[in-house]
Parts: C-alpha cells; structure tokens; sequence
C-alpha cells in the first residue's frame, strides 16, 4: 500500500490548491465568505464555474461523459482541498452522487445528467439521512410502482440542485433513486447548520423517480454511502490540516512574557498530540481511499477513517481553539469558520458513537 501520490494526483492537488487559494487568499478570505454566507445559499458560483472550466468537476467521472477518468483518490485529493479552504460549494454531494450515477445509472441517464456535472452546468445532491434513525444501509423511504414515500433530513443544496439521488427500500432490496428536484409531491423545510449552511428537511409524497438501471441491491446504495464517508474524511482533513498550520503559525508570533507561545512546553505538548491526530486522519482516509480506488472492500477502513476525523477532529478543534485564545472566536478571524466545518463535519452520517457501533458491528460479525 503506497500512498505516494503520482504524477496525475499530484496535479490535481496542485490546480485545487492554487484555484482555491487564489479566490480564498488569506487576504480576502473572510471578506467574500461573508458575502457568500450572507446571500443565503451557501454557494460561490464563480468559484465554481473556475473549477468547471479547469476540469476538476468531474475529476472521477468517465471520459465519455466529459469527466477525467480518475479515481477516488483524486476525488479526495480535491475535497480535502475544499476543506483546507472551508469553500462553500456542493463539492461533496454533486461529485458522489455523479459519480454513482455514472457507475450505476443506464447509457442515457448517464448522457442526460453527468455532462452538466461536469461542465458545471448541472447541480446533484444527496438524501440519505433519516430522523432519528441511522441505519443508513437499510432506509425507511420506500420506492413502490415509480413512487418515493417518506422523509429525509439534513439534505445540502437542495435549492441549488437539479436532481437528488435518494435511497429507498424495495421488496427486493434497497436501491438509489433519481428525483427530479421539482417533482410533485417533493417539498422541502430549510433551515441553517452550525457552519450556516442551508440544510433541508424534505418529505416525499408519492414523488415519481427513476430508479438507477441496474435495479435494487445493486450495490449502488453501499457505492453512494462509501463515497460519501470518504468525502467527508478527506474534507475534514483538509479542514483540520489547515486548522493547525494556522495555529502553528499564531503561537510562533504571538508573544508572552518576552518569547513566542510556541515555546511554551504546555503549548507544544498539546499541538504535539494534534499533529499525531491530524496524522491519524490523513493515514485512515488515504487507505479508504486507495481501497475504493482499488476495488478492494474499505468498510472497515472508511468506519475507522471516520471515527478519526470525528472524535479526533474534535480534539483539533478544540486545542487550536484554545491555544488561540479570545482571537479564535472572532468572527473576522479566520480559525472560528474552520471549527464550525470541523463541527458539521463530525456530526455527519452519524457521530462518533454511531461509527464505532458499526464497526464493532463489523468486526463482531
């Protein structure tokens, strides 16, 4: 297993980080994620249509759809630089819903929907998440005779999506489904989350869609759900990553009885232990994502990769937060809007309770 990057993955960090740190420059960073935050839907288009114009949309689609053909290392690679960022775009639901598409929809929804995901043009997201209710694998929405039945939470850019990609159940297994966003049926409650992102509560009502070509308990829901866990790791490692590098630099500048904090043994022993967990995440989510890129099973990986960048993501965030002091807090810093990703991040597809729940599950089993 060698997570050295080549030549192809390497330019996909390189583009990543000079689009994204060209529009987000420590400079001007607070400046237009305000603006962008402020106009309510979470989504800085003309970053965006930079990173379709660069090819990075569709960085792991088929090239017969316009995509590059690469891997779900490169897709990692490009959401851990969203995350170092904290860009606000629907990186993360748009590439893995495409991405399942294109591995599991039929010749035309593949021609109909992945071009646009590719040339920015075309917007998806995901409706995987239930109240109160975390067994992902096995959902209670229902798919019966062309009709989704039931209700999804925590849905990101529904607004801004043209479609949702939505697990169900059938009498023959659970499947991925395709719903167009202005559906009958289909209506939505909105509100913000902790990094004032819009977030979607929507019921279905006997909305029509398209299930995925290859049918129910084709393994796109277990594709959909891998991806997704992945995505997520290799944001918040971007997001951590950034977060002590940030701090590194504060406690080499600000002083305290005539010397640099940094050099205070508390100080460096509590950073110390963030650079092993920082660590920790970045190894755990490489092998998940060198395990999907390899075909190979990255359950166990991508539950262990998760639980790292929930529990010990917390742990960054709350050293880096407290060595900075008062000034991490402020809204004009930058380091309080990496807490607030770090924060939504961990919580997503469920906490760190959940996670280990599941992988003693699987290693019970």
């Amino acid at each position: 297993m060698d997570f050295t990057l080549n030549e192809e993955q390497q330019a996909v960090t390189d583009l990543a980080e000079q689009i994204l740190g060209d529009a987000l420059s420590p400079d001007d960073q607070t400046e237009r994620l305000r603006a962008v935050e402020q106009a309510g839907d979470w989504f800085d288009h003309d970053l965006w249509r930079t990173l379709a114009d660069a090819g990075l949309l569709g960085i792991a689609l088929s090239t017969d759809v316009g995509g590059a053909g690469l891997d779900a290392v490169a897709l990692a690679l490009l959401l851990r630089a969203q995350g170092a960022h904290v860009a606000p775009l629907p990186l993360l639901p748009s590439s893995v819903a495409a991405l399942v598409v294109d591995r599991h929809g039929s010749g035309e929804q593949r021609q109909r929907l992945l071009p646009g995901v590719a040339d920015g043009s075309t917007v998806l997201t995901v409706a995987v998440q239930e109240l109160l209710d975390d067994r992902l694998e096995a959902p209670g929405c229902t798919f019966t005779e062309g009709k989704l039945t039931g209700r999804k939470v925590v849905v990101e850019h529904f607004d801004a999506a043209d479609h949702l990609l939505v697990t169900a159940s059938t009498p023959d297994g659970p499947c991925c489904v395709l719903v167009d966003r202005s559906a009958p049926g289909l209506t939505a409650e909105t509100g913000l989350s902790t990094r004032l992102q819009p977030l979607s509560d929507i019921t279905l009502d006997d909305v029509p869609g398209q299930i995925l070509d290859r049918g129910p308990d084709d393994g796109s829901v277990t594709t959909l759900l891998d991806h997704l866990r992945l995505g997520i790791c290799a944001t918040q490692l971007g997001v951590t990553e950034r977060a002590l590098a940030m701090t590194a630099d504060y406690t080499s500048t600000r002083e305290q009885f005539g010397r640099p904090i940094a050099t205070f043994q508390a100080v460096g022993q509590r950073l110390a232990d963030q650079f092993v967990n920082v660590g920790g995440i970045r190894l755990a989510t490489l092998s998940a994502a060198w395990r999907l890129a390899n075909d190979r099973d990255a359950t166990e990986d991508l539950l262990v990769a998760k639980w790292w960048a929930t529990e010990r993501a917390t742990d960054v965030a709350h050293a880096t937060q407290h060595v900075h002091g008062g000034i991490g807090v402020a809204t004009d810093y930058p380091l309080h809007r990496y807490t607030l990703w770090n924060k939504h991040l961990t919580a997503s597809l469920g906490a760190g309770n959940q996670t280990l729940r599941r992988l003693g599950a699987l290693l019970a089993g």
